[in-house]
């Protein structure tokens, strides 16, 4: 058998002249570190971590990732079942032909330097929910390839769609930038990049054991000026958060697999069944094993 090297030459040409979706369902693939354009990053039925220097993002169900063109990162998927990943790779020429034919008014250029201002677009590089509307785009772009019914035109449109959604959710996030209090814009852009890295990171890292340290680290900010910020941002403090985060993605796994209880409360980040039941208890007013006799899902859409 021949011997499979990645060449980052190769891959870099292709995304430069055209528009380029990657999508494929593996239990183990990485790509080592490499460089691209503006990108949306998705994952279902499982998890795919993106490393960018010291910060690794996990991308699942129901949320997307955006890099930035010219990230450099590395990317993985090591699982028991197969994941399905989804990437959306968009030429720079294609980016600014949809923000300027789509926002090229006075009204949002001025609310939103970080596009104007400039070359190549960026975005804020971070987690995302995946809302109804993207959600629809990105179904329609999985049926299509697997139904293998597809036309360059057709995923052209709803690429431009998904562009155009995108850039209207980059002008809700400045929004919430100017939501800090600071004095200078510069510096709240600053410190909202910086917090959402450390809420990435719990996102992303919630089965591990997450401490106020660790997080200061990940948003280059002292442990006392994170705290009072993150509380500031999201309303409540990065333990509480972290505690949210691992109860709901303890929640969906009991609708959607059949892991054990046990399994679940370790993959959720406890260490201890009898603090998760009690605290799963506290929040959704059950026990874990009545919530997933009442909850539990049938899959009935699948993409092989």
């Amino acid at each position: 058998m021949d011997d499979f090297r990645f060449n980052n030459r190769q891959w870099n040409r292709q995304f430069v002249e055209q528009n380029v979706i990657l999508n494929g369902k593996f239990s183990y693939l990485y790509y080592p570190e490499h460089w691209t354009t503006l990108s949306l990053k998705f994952a279902f039925g499982g998890s795919e971590q993106y490393i960018l220097g010291n910060m690794k993002y996990g991308v699942q169900d129901n949320m997307y990732l955006i890099l930035n063109r010219d990230s450099i990162y590395q990317s993985l998927i090591d699982s028991d079942n197969p994941v399905e990943s989804l990437t959306l790779n968009f030429t720079a020429k294609f980016v600014e032909d949809v923000f300027y034919s789509s926002f090229n008014n006075d009204e949002y250029l001025l609310d939103f330097p970080e596009v104007r201002d400039k070359y190549p677009v960026n975005f804020f590089q971070k987690l995302y929910a995946a809302d109804d509307v993207l959600s629809t785009y990105i179904n329609n772009i999985r049926l299509a390839v697997k139904s293998n019914t597809y036309d360059t035109d057709t995923l052209n449109e709803i690429l431009h769609g998904i562009l155009e959604h995108t850039f209207r959710s980059q002008l809700t996030a400045s929004k919430k930038a100017d939501e800090l209090k600071s004095v200078k814009r510069s510096t709240r852009i600053e410190l909202f990049n910086r917090l959402n890295k450390a809420k990435d990171y719990i996102e992303s890292n919630y089965n591990e054991a997450i401490d106020l340290d660790k997080l200061s680290r990940v948003s280059s900010l002292c442990p006392h000026h994170f705290l009072r910020k993150f509380k500031s941002y999201t309303g409540v403090s990065p333990h509480q958060f972290l505690k949210s985060v691992r109860l709901e993605k303890a929640r969906i796994m009991l609708e959607s697999t059949d892991s054990s209880i046990t399994e679940i409360c370790l993959n959720s980040g406890y260490e201890s069944l009898s603090s998760f039941s009690f605290l799963f208890k506290k929040t959704y007013k059950t026990s874990p094993e009545s919530y997933r006799k009442t909850h539990r899902k049938k899959v009935n859409f699948q993409i092989m």
